[in-house]
């Protein structure tokens, strides 16, 4: 039997109704610290108590199939809870006609061999880590848990772990594994739940971002995406998205475009062709071969910010008068406004047969090249009177939200592992979809 008992329980409480009976007064923060305090020094009496209690109510004499006695023996165990670091002696069982050992306290606990902290803990160290650095991840646990029992390596791998959990769940990876059975994969989609009210008009937008690797010298993309329908007006010049919904991947292209796939599927109650879907993006290539493969009755927008941002950036290689430079800039920008593509390319060309310098001339082929390969997204005059929006900033910032602003941090190196992991959780707490995982997760 344990020492802990109700009746020490309730002294340990009654001391604790003295301390603060003869309290003075204090600031709150004092206050609020002993009050914790005593919650932390009850709380940790209570289920050492209880689970010892268990302990003793669940141990068996003999085999439950084939009733022969069975060699009990005590073994400790900590795990580390919200509450304390529990530490408990629990009955190991061993049938030596089965030749079966069971723990059936841990069965009960829900505890599996090598769990070192309760699932709250656990839930906690992989938001941490997703959220913040491993090593300011434990010293946040340590403040919010009020003791050092979370270190900063066990965090790391804790958020490697569950993040590849959250990979092998999407939607996109599922599809992606029935690739070889047709049948199957066309039987996912048709039994998804779909939109109650399918949109007409539906925005994919897509963005790379750049990482700095562990691996090697090169730096790694991490692709991401942004589906939505609605906006609403905040300002006069500005709206907000109001469904959108966020995916990436660092390591598996193939499935992010499932999973893009399949929300717009959903949203257009099943029917993806007969609807308005716009791809936009910054002219990379995954991204227009994303519409080509995948949506090619859907329409490209090539992003009008980075189209401008090409022209500046390519135009100041070649003309040191600034006059000069901004008059032509003006000029292709009016051509790529109004649709006119060709004129804009010809004015390009033109200007090459002005320029002796090799670096010049390497600066109008790139600028040539890039509206050349992006002419299908470049259809601002009919997007505007369609109301249709020509930025797709939304990828941008959903790019500085999933990734850059934990995995951009000076200093910092990823694998694609550690990457990719970090990037699945952080879109389910964007995408509001963390809780249902973990539910299902510790259900598992």
């Amino acid at each position: 039997m344990s020492d802990i008992d109700a009746n020490t329980i309730g002294q340990v409480f009654q001391d604790i109704i003295n301390e603060f009976s003869s309290m003075n007064p204090a600031k709150l923060d004092i206050l609020e610290n002993k009050v914790l305090d005593s919650i932390y020094k009850l709380g940790g009496l209570l289920m050492e108590w209880k689970i010892s209690d268990w302990n003793d109510e669940l141990k068996n004499d003999t085999c439950p199939k084939c009733n022969t006695k069975l060699e009990n023996r005590k073994r400790q165990r900590q795990i580390a809870t919200m509450v304390s670091d529990v530490n408990f002696t629990r009955y190991m069982s061993h049938c030596p006609k089965c030749k079966k050992t069971e723990y059936p306290l841990d069965e009960t606990l829900g505890l599996s061999p090598r769990q070192r902290m309760s699932s709250q803990v656990e839930e906690l160290s992989a938001l941490c880590g997703a959220s913040w650095s491993y090593e300011q991840s434990e010293s946040v646990l340590k403040k919010i848990l009020h003791r050092y029992c979370v270190s900063h390596n066990t965090i790391h791998e804790l958020t490697n772990t569950v993040g590849e959990e959250v990979s092998k769940e999407t939607d996109g990876s599922k599809i992606k594994e029935l690739e070889s059975d047709k049948i199957a994969q066309g039987n996912y989609f048709e039994n998804t739940q779909l939109s109650a009210k399918p949109q007409v008009r539906i925005y994919a937008d897509m963005d790379g971002v750049m990482i700095n690797s562990r691996d090697n010298a090169k730096r790694m993309e991490g692709k991401v995406a942004m589906v939505w329908s609605e906006r609403e007006l905040v300002n006069a010049d500005a709206y907000a998205i109001t469904d959108k919904r966020l995916m990436g991947s660092f390591t598996d292209s193939e499935a992010l475009d499932w999973e893009i796939v399949l929300e717009l599927y959903r949203r257009s109650g099943g029917n993806p062709d007969g609807i308005e879907c716009l791809v936009r993006g910054d002219g990379a290539p995954w991204i227009r071969g994303f519409r080509e493969e995948h949506m090619p009755k859907g329409r490209y927008i090539l992003d009008y910010y980075h189209l401008c941002k090409k022209v500046r950036e390519r135009l100041s290689s070649v003309y040191e008068d600034k006059e000069r430079r901004n008059t032509s800039i003006r000029t292709i920008m009016n051509y790529l406004d109004s649709g006119e593509v060709n004129s804009a390319l010809a004015y390009i060309r033109d200007i090459g047969k002005k320029v002796r310098n090799k670096l010049k001339l390497q600066a109008l082929d790139r600028l040539f090249g890039y509206i050349e390969r992006n002419r299908e997204g470049i259809w601002y005059k009919e997007a505007k009177e369609k109301g249709i929006s020509i930025g797709s900033g939304t990828a941008d910032k959903a790019g500085d939200i999933l990734i850059c602003r934990r995995m951009k941090l000076r200093g910092m190196r990823w694998s694609r592992r550690g990457a990719n992991s970090v990037l699945n959780i952080r879109i389910l707490l964007a995408n509001s979809e963390w809780d249902q995982f973990w539910v299902n997760h510790k259900a598992a």
